[in-house]
């Protein structure tokens, strides 16, 4: 493929890593046998020149560098990955059609709200929420389309706001994650009046109480405890409640460790 040494590697640290930090970089892993690779080729190669250094291309030869193939996990070509910032934001296996390549790109591009949202991340990541969800909010006040943005504010607002959260991800409830988030949300503003009088209904009402105030473990043990006494109490609330609890807090979080065991033994 002579006709692509423009945007051959030349060294990986500086035409892609470091590159990356300034602009988002593609790097098409490629080899002169793939057909698929000869396909995508022409299209890759135009939207590049089209972007007038909103990317840069860079295409590596897979037969040629197969120790950075196999560092970065290229197990099918032909592969993209884009990085951005010094690492992958995202990646496609196989070739697809020109409208389609577009599309993917313009999805996952970066964009200043996007960016905003890396950097929350990181915050949270290093323990400092208060400026993540400052950032989550201006990114999503510039992108209201960024789903991950609003997944991960409402998972950080969800027992202090949950009105907040009801507006966050009622565009997106078709998704398990915000139809969980939805479910903590409106639990903790429920007033309870359609609720049936007995046992249950008292226990879920002081979860609300213990969720409200972030008491997470109490609140778990009293939703066992009225699965115990009734698993089927309100279409199964208590059940899905702790579902949802497990999912937000994340299956590798203690408090989901320690009680994943009571929780299945309740159910059976």
């Amino acid at each position: 493929m002579p006709k692509t040494a423009p945007y051959q590697l030349r060294n990986f640290e500086q035409d892609v890593l470091e590159q990356s930090m300034h602009i988002p970089v593609l790097v098409d892993y490629w080899a002169s046998w793939c057909e698929p690779c000869k396909f995508l080729e022409p299209i890759i190669e135009k939207l590049a020149k089209e972007a007038s250094n909103k990317w840069k291309l860079v295409k590596i030869n897979t037969e040629e560098h197969s120790d950075i193939a196999a560092e970065w996990g290229i197990k099918g070509i032909p592969n993209l990955k884009l990085f951005y910032k010094g690492r992958v934001i995202a990646d496609l296996a196989g070739a697809m059609a020109e409208s389609e390549m577009r599309n993917w790109l313009e999805e996952k591009l970066p964009s200043e709200a996007k960016g905003m949202a890396m950097e929350a991340s990181e915050y949270i990541a290093n323990g400092n929420t208060k400026k993540g969800i400052d950032l989550l909010e201006r990114a999503i006040a510039l992108d209201s389309s960024l789903t991950e943005a609003r997944l991960g504010l409402a998972k950080l607002m969800v027992w202090a706001k949950p009105n907040k959260v009801l507006l966050l991800v009622q565009e997106i409830k078709h998704l398990e994650e915000a139809e969980e988030l939805l479910l903590l949300a409106e639990f903790l503003e429920l007033d309870f009046l359609d609720f049936k009088d007995g046992q249950p209904r008292q226990l879920l009402k002081k979860v609300q109480e213990l969720l409200i105030n972030t008491l997470i473990e109490p609140a778990i043990e009293l939703l066992i405890k009225s699965i115990i006494i009734d698993k089927t109490y309100h279409n199964e609330l208590a059940r899905r409640l702790i579902m949802a609890i497990f999912h937000i807090l994340g299956e590798a979080n203690e408090i989901t460790r320690k009680y994943r065991r009571q929780f299945d033994m309740a159910l059976y």
